[in-house]
């Protein structure tokens, strides 16, 4: 069985090309707990892994994580399940585990997905290596992706952060894809997915010989996409069918200095990408003062604790037990 791992930047359209994927024959593509990401700065805590106590303590947090999950997963692998499937005491071996086993209990599936972007993070690292990912990079304009997350309870919220983020990303996403063979990298361009979907998850199926259909089409008539939708802010859209006009958002959502300070940053890959830019060399930004910086680090931590304040109960008690949960693990 092998391993795709999508890299980019969120609110790129990540979770709609998952459910689109899930939909076909041949992937097994859950909603990410984020694994590696919450568990791999946490790794000092349970000490030498070779000590089948630390692994086991190991395991049952990374359930218990899952458990925690805002959308739920169906299944959840025992830790026996686990410990019959590891290859290696290692974090990513859990990781690994985990999907295939739960892969495994459905029929024909060649391929286990895992959306969670951060992963990106460990394309050096030797024992993601081992895992052989097969790599989807899906890019989306990066001032539309800016203007999505000042409206989701996730990330940083003003333009200078959001702007450095997506340069950080799309860095290390063509980095991948220029160190990648061919035959382990596809990508994706979220605008084309929007306006041709059909050709793109077709191309993706000749590739890597899955069966094509157009169920993927309904994917938000999924039970997948209604958990998911209902579990949060962040995934309101996914019981919706495909938003076809859902692109160059930011002309009428951001002003014309948070566009300026944006393209200043990332005039280079917007135009590597191929997206227009709206203004010309000669107006950018060169440079940003410390004093700058740490006015917008003022206000971008005022405008995330303004926008923590609008969150639903439900959502807030959610974030809540899972910081609860990281307390105690770090304790």
């Amino acid at each position: 069985m092998k391993f795709i791992q999508f890299i980019g930047t969120q609110r790129s359209g990540s979770n709609l090309l998952r459910l689109m994927l899930s939909q076909l024959q041949g992937i097994y593509a859950p909603h990410p707990p984020h694994i590696l990401k919450t568990f791999y700065p946490l790794l000092d805590k349970y000490g030498n892994l070779n000590s089948k106590k630390n692994f086991e303590f190991l395991i049952d947090d990374v359930m218990s994580w899952i458990r925690l999950n805002p959308v739920k997963w169906n299944e959840i692998p025992t830790k026996n399940q686990i410990l019959e499937k590891v290859m290696g005491r290692s974090l990513f071996q859990v990781f690994r585990s985990i999907y295939e086993i739960n892969a495994l209990k459905e029929k024909n599936i060649k391929y286990w997905c895992c959306k969670s972007l951060y992963n990106l993070n460990f394309f050096d690292n030797s024992n993601f290596r081992e895992l052989e990912p097969i790599y989807i990079y899906i890019y989306r304009d990066g001032r539309d992706v800016a203007s999505s997350f000042m409206k989701v309870p996730i990330g940083d919220k003003h333009i200078y952060f959001l702007a450095k983020k997506w340069y950080r990303d799309q860095k290390s996403s063509l980095k991948i894809k220029k160190s990648c063979s061919r035959e382990n990298f596809f990508s994706i361009k979220y605008e084309d997915l929007l306006s041709n979907p059909k050709k793109i998850i077709q191309n993706f199926c000749d590739k890597f010989l899955i069966d094509y259909n157009d169920n993927f089409i309904d994917f938000y008539k999924s039970e997948d996409s209604i958990i998911a939708s209902a579990s949060g802010k962040l995934w309101k859209n996914l019981s919706k069918p495909l938003i076809k006009n859902n692109k160059e958002q930011y002309i009428d959502e951001l002003s014309a200095n948070q566009i300026l300070l944006f393209e200043s940053i990332n005039y280079r890959y917007l135009k590597m990408l191929n997206y227009k830019l709206k203004y010309d060399n000669s107006k950018f930004i060169n440079s940003f003062s410390k004093s700058d910086i740490l006015n917008y680090k003022i206000r971008n931590n005022k405008l995330r604790d303004e926008f923590i304040s609008k969150i639903s109960s439900m959502e807030l008690s959610k974030r809540e037990m899972q910081l609860k949960f990281l307390k105690k693990v770090n304790n």
